[in-house]
């Protein structure tokens, strides 16, 4: 199951900065559970109770909810291209195995990335918190689903029997003109059951 959820998780989050055309949809259309956005100055607060999460994002980017578990947050399109520079995504999957340690987590999650991605080059790998939970985070380059580089950071944590999964990406360009605000955006990350 891990396997699996590792594979197609990545397969999603590696592909978030596609080509494809992402429409907006709210949680309870997906889930049949309520979400809500807030106003906090220049960021806007979005929380899903289903998923039980909660994440500060900035004002002028959308939120997309994709099956399976997965939220994405892109800014706007720079330019004349169809192609976000930039996307942070979430996924939140339920575990079988109940606890699983986080070092088999990060086992699994390393090799589906090397196997996944010929071109996959690890640049950081350390011990990590998540909204006061020990985690784990890499930042690495590869090549996604849309034969597109990207630079990424991946940062994944176990929480009771839920597995979270935080996936920024950019053109390598521009990685670091987002990175501020995607920090922002995983300081203010907060589990909410």
């Amino acid at each position: 199951m891990s396997l699996l959820f590792l594979a197609v998780t990545l397969v999603c989050l590696l592909s978030i900065s596609s080509n494809t055309s992402y429409s907006a949809t709210s949680v309870s259309a997906i889930f049949g559970a309520s979400s809500s956005i807030t106003s906090n100055n220049n960021f806007l607060t979005y929380q899903d109770n289903t998923l039980g999460i909660e994440i500060e994002y900035p004002t002028g980017w959308i939120h997309e909810l994709h099956p399976g578990g997965l939220v994405t947050f892109l800014p706007s399109l720079e330019g004349n291209t169809n192609t976000y520079p930039a996307g942070l995504g979430i996924t939140v999957e339920h575990l079988k195995s109940k606890n699983m340690p986080l070092s088999e987590l990060t086992k699994i999650q390393i090799k589906n990335l090397t196997q996944n991605h010929p071109d996959f080059k690890l640049l950081e790998s350390t011990d990590f918190r998540l909204a006061g939970n020990m985690a784990y985070k890499i930042v690495f380059t590869a090549t996604d689903g849309m034969k597109h580089e990207r630079k990424a950071m991946q940062i994944w944590t176990v929480k009771g029997d839920n597995a979270y999964l935080i996936t920024y990406k950019a053109e390598p360009g521009q990685y670091s003109k987002y990175l501020p605000t995607i920090q922002k955006m995983v300081d203010s990350f907060r589990f909410t059951k």
